[in-house]
């Protein structure tokens, strides 16, 4: 079954209203949903100076991004409301022997995540070890989420790699985080 005639309006197709990114056009109905994405990096090597301090992961780099930006060199602002997902990976290393925990966890808006936290053992002197996670959540226009870590030991640092030869590899980031709206 197929119609040529509008069903009630130009603006009010059955329980279809055009309007908030809803559009019609030669009677197609479209809806536009705002991609927001980030990648937002830091190249500089990032040190734990006080035992059981909380650690605040500073950006110096903003990527591709839309919707999505860094403010103050620690907080990742969305500028749309959505669920949005947030993935990260971090290098980070012990140089001193013993057994340290490092512990990562989320901020959003100031206030610590429920969930979020891991922990991640590093024994002895490490060189580099890599951790990853993810965490969805909702966001607000405006909302802003932070990276955080901790350890007892002083020792422990989030870690950029240099470019190395033998074969030839480019440099790594301490941290990355992409934020992406979901819908």
């Amino acid at each position: 079954m197929s119609y040529n005639q509008r069903i009630a309006s130009t603006t009010n197709y059955g329980v279809v209203k055009v309007g908030a990114g809803i559009t019609e056009n030669n009677g197609v109905i479209s809806a536009a949903i705002a991609n927001n994405y980030g990648f937002v990096t830091s190249v500089a090597t990032q040190t734990n100076t006080v035992a059981n301090a909380v650690n605040i992961v500073t950006y110096d780099t903003l990527g591709p991004a839309s919707g999505i930006s860094i403010s103050g060199g620690n907080s990742i602002v969305v500028a749309n409301t959505g669920t949005y997902t947030q993935i990260f990976s971090i290098i980070t290393n012990k140089t001193s022997g013993g057994t340290a925990v490092v512990s990562f966890w989320l901020r959003k808006n100031g206030v610590d995540l429920v969930g979020s936290s891991q922990e991640l053992p590093l024994t002895n002197n490490l060189s580099a070890v890599f951790i990853s996670g993810n965490y969805t959540l909702d966001m607000l226009a405006g909302d802003n989420i932070q990276m955080c870590w901790s350890s007892a030991d002083v020792t422990t640092s989030l870690t950029a790699l240099a470019p190395l030869t033998g074969p030839v590899r480019p440099s790594g980031y301490s941290a990355k985080i992409t934020l992406t709206r979901n819908s």
